[in-house]
């Protein structure tokens, strides 16, 4: 194998947001840069993406820091929860409410073991236990063409992606590679708890559905594919190799370097169909 293969298949990348009528958004602002190239050196107005500082607190107790981008703040609270395992996707929320740069949500939870455990900044990082792999045994399959097409689609639907190049896209899609569900974060992780609490609130079963997203596919990603029980997590980036361990102990296919033709399966290939 070529010492060069990744580079050799990673395509460069175009550049879009030239072209694109500029519209405002509360995830990136217009800044001024000097941009340099061969042909010449001026100062041009471009978007720069917007990451802010939440705190979520579940029954006044402190759980996380978030750094995200300020839209879907709900979706990002309820996804969190899921995807680290704190609830279940039908644990009923009583209220979230927005004040200032914190999220607050109320639920019938023991607030003395939330209180235990420690508090860190992060964009969505996971404290994943392997002593409580869950196992997913969902039947649902997919075909091949339809996760390429959905992988491919991420560019297509990922304008603050487009604008800024600073921004991760997530999606739920259903067996016919229909999008249920889309986010968009500055945060890989944060984009994959919005886009599952949007699912979430729209009463979508993740157990029949794919979580598709950018970037590499770390362990702490697959965790949180696990918890929210997709049957399947792919990506256009690579994976690790905790990734792929916790993947086949858990059950779960994992999809890695989807760019056509081509795909690589590390676990559970039986739920993509060939023909």
């Amino acid at each position: 194998m070529s010492d060069n293969w990744y580079s050799d298949r990673n395509k460069k990348t175009d550049v879009f947001w030239k072209d694109e009528e500029s519209t405002s958004s509360p995830l990136y602002v217009p800044m001024q840069c000097l941009e340099i190239t061969n042909e010449h050196k001026k100062r041009i107005d471009v978007d720069v993406i917007v990451e802010e500082r939440f705190d979520l607190f579940v029954n006044n107790v402190h759980i996380t820091t978030f750094f995200a981008s300020p839209k879907e703040l709900k979706e990002l609270a309820v996804g969190f929860l899921v995807c680290e395992g704190f609830i279940e996707s039908d644990t009923i929320i009583d209220t979230i409410n927005i004040e200032n740069n914190s999220i607050y949500c109320e639920m019938d939870i023991d607030s003395q073991e939330l209180d235990s455990l420690t508090h860190i900044q992060r964009c969505g990082i996971t404290s994943y236990r392997k002593d409580k792999v869950k196992v997913i045994s969902s039947s649902t399959n997919f075909h091949k063409d339809i996760i390429i097409d959905i992988v491919e689609k991420l560019k297509e639907k990922g304008k603050t992606w487009r604008r800024t190049g600073g921004a991760h896209t997530s999606f739920v899609c259903d067996q016919k590679g229909n999008i249920l569900a889309s986010c968009e974060d500055v945060g890989r992780a944060c984009s994959v708890d919005k886009v599952v609490g949007k699912a979430i609130l729209n009463g979508i079963d993740t157990t029949d559905c794919a979580l598709v997203t950018t970037g590499r596919l770390a362990s702490t990603m697959v965790s949180k594919a696990i918890n929210a029980g997709f049957p399947l997590i792919a990506s256009k980036g690579a994976t690790v190799r905790e990734s792929v361990e916790l993947a086949r102990e858990s059950g779960i296919t994992l999809v890695a370097f989807v760019r056509r033709p081509n795909m690589y399966i590390y676990s559970g290939e039986q739920r993509i169909l060939l023909d």
